[in-house]
């Protein structure tokens, strides 16, 4: 197979920008901004985003049946980039609105448009993912590819974790306004979002052409048939505890920054972007070694790796600069691993459920990935952001300013710190297992090859 012109590359990798604009928005800062601009308490600011990623992971799940029975002229991926982009940025700004000052009616408000956005991120990002192993079919080229899809994936994540905190923090006068520049913020990664799903549609082509499956599917069914795979049942594994980590991180890196270590409003901006910078910089690293040594034994280095940084985070002393920029560049060098060669191994399983089932199904394959990754990460996540009340966190009072107890410092530090460790040594587990290295795929892809051609 030809090898993809960068152009396509790069327009793919748009896609991804664009999605984790929204997604590391949301990651990052919409349990602060619930908890911290809104006035909900940990606890109920768990139950809203536990309620928003399980309905997230029954929509992907879905999605990824649709996108399959998916037939038109532009593929069976693409004409959800195309008609999902606007609605999809539409959705994710109105969950920065502050419409009530009520506690229930807060707590409806932001569970229904959580619901929204994630009905509408389905609609996107499945069919996104989907189209990875579409796009080319081989080996070392999807390495390649995911490497440009998770580059962007930074600059995306950069971009929100970045241009949140300048906008409220920098060009807004910080917390007192927040309840103003919050909404404005919204609106213009929207418009992002919108620009660079678009370009990723007009940029990409699909290249394997299939059959249409059967128009009857019992979801549950074809679940319990890749459940059944080993090879998915490891790699998934994998992914999920991978990603956990990473949502973990995600989700108190703001708290840790503003509370722990007490990096000034004005500033906060430059350690949000320093990791993500850092991984974007990181990642023709971890796609070289990738390539060498193969993505398994790359992967378990990398979370050995990033291990060290996050136990770090335990004992890193509040204001001393020098130190915390050393340990985010750290953090983002392993920011950089997880997320490019988790990524690079999940396509490789749409082949083996080819070479053992006989059919392909990539919405599926990454519709079920991320059902049950969603569904581990709400629990998960609702889970730590609810411990933060156990450990004495205080929500926004009206437009207080509050220092938080040195019990919830230490919470804050022990969370972002050990859990997303216990996690990385699962995935690490999980990955030493999966027999599916450089020359098992090739063989394997052979023999569909040569299946196809009877």
């Amino acid at each position: 197979m030809d090898k993809l012109r960068t152009r396509e590359k790069i327009s793919y990798g748009l896609g991804d920008m664009g999605n984790n604009v929204a997604y590391g928005a949301i990651g990052f800062y919409l349990v602060f901004f619930l908890t911290d601009v809104a006035g909900i308490s940990p606890a109920w600011a768990g139950y809203v985003f536990l309620i928003i990623r399980a309905w997230n992971a029954v929509s992907d799940l879905m999605m990824g049946v649709v996108s399959d029975h998916t037939n038109t002229r532009f593929g069976r991926r693409r004409p959800y980039l195309l008609f999902g982009a606007i609605p999809l940025s539409i959705g994710f700004a109105l969950l920065w609105q502050v419409f009530f000052q009520e506690m229930n009616q807060m707590i409806l408000y932001y569970t229904i448009a959580g619901i929204l956005f994630s009905t509408l991120y389905s609609l996107v990002s499945i069919p996104y993912n989907s189209l990875l192993p579409e796009i080319s079919q081989d080996y070392n080229e999807r390495t390649s590819i995911s490497g440009y899809k998770m580059a962007f994936s930074f600059v995306g994540s950069l971009i929100s974790a970045m241009g949140v905190t300048l906008i409220v923090d920098t060009i807004f006068p910080g917390k007192s306004v927040y309840q103003k520049s919050f909404p404005i913020m919204g609106w213009a990664l929207a418009g992002i979002i919108a620009v660079t799903v678009l370009l990723a549609f007009a940029g990409t082509k699909e290249r394997v052409k299939y059959s249409k499956p059967e128009k009857q599917v019992n979801i549950l069914k074809n679940l319990m048939s890749l459940i059944k795979l080993r090879e998915f049942k490891l790699v998934l594994g994998v992914f999920i505890f991978n990603m956990v980590s990473f949502d973990i991180i995600m989700a108190l890196y703001i708290y840790f920054m503003k509370y722990v270590l007490q990096i000034s409003d004005d500033i906060s901006y430059i350690f949000m972007a320093i990791p993500l910078i850092v991984a974007i910089i990181a990642t023709p690293l971890w796609v070289g070694i990738s390539n060498k040594i193969g993505k398994q034994k790359a992967y378990v280095i990398s979370a050995v790796y990033f291990i060290i940084p996050l136990i770090t985070c335990l004992f890193i002393p509040a204001g001393n600069m020098v130190v915390v920029v050393l340990i985010t560049i750290l953090m983002g060098i392993g920011i950089s691993a997880s997320q490019v060669l988790t990524f690079s191994i999940l396509p490789d399983v749409v082949e083996v459920d080819e070479f053992k089932n006989g059919v392909r199904r990539e919405g599926m394959i990454y519709g079920a990935a991320m059902f049950l990754y969603k569904v581990a990460s709400a629990v998960i996540v609702a889970a730590v952001t609810a411990s933060l009340g156990l450990f004495g966190y205080v929500e926004k009072i009206e437009s207080e300013v509050l220092e938080q107890p040195a019990s919830a410092l230490f919470g804050i530090r022990f969370l972002i710190s050990c859990v997303p460790v216990i996690c990385l040594i699962l995935s690490a587990i999980f990955v030493c297992r999966l027999p599916l290295g450089r020359d098992a795929f090739e063989n394997m892809k052979k023999t569909i090859r040569d299946n196809n051609q009877k």
